[in-house]
């Protein structure tokens, strides 16, 4: 395996536990989790078994989700309640 290899699973694998984390630390279901991130439930099942990587923009989509969580929790709470 060569380093690139190596580091698309590394990615990969932080992504699928980032995505966990963040699904278990915002109580959602996986109907909730897929309409919070903008995605159907099939590709979020593949995001989470690490079956799918996502592309640069869901990893920004994480990292911005994260900043208005942490910096404008009123808004944040209003996407959550989007998704449910």
């Amino acid at each position: 395996m060569n380093n690139t290899e190596k580091t698309l699973i590394e990615r990969s694998s932080g992504f699928t536990e980032r995505i966990k984390a963040t699904i278990e630390r915002l109580n959602l279901n996986e109907q909730q989790a897929a309409d919070y991130f903008g995605v159907p439930v099939p590709t979020l099942r593949k995001w989470c078994t690490g079956e799918r990587e996502p592309g640069a923009a869901t990893h920004r989509l994480l990292d911005v989700l994260g900043m208005v969580e942490a910096l404008a929790p009123a808004i944040h709470e209003s996407l959550l309640k989007g998704a449910k």
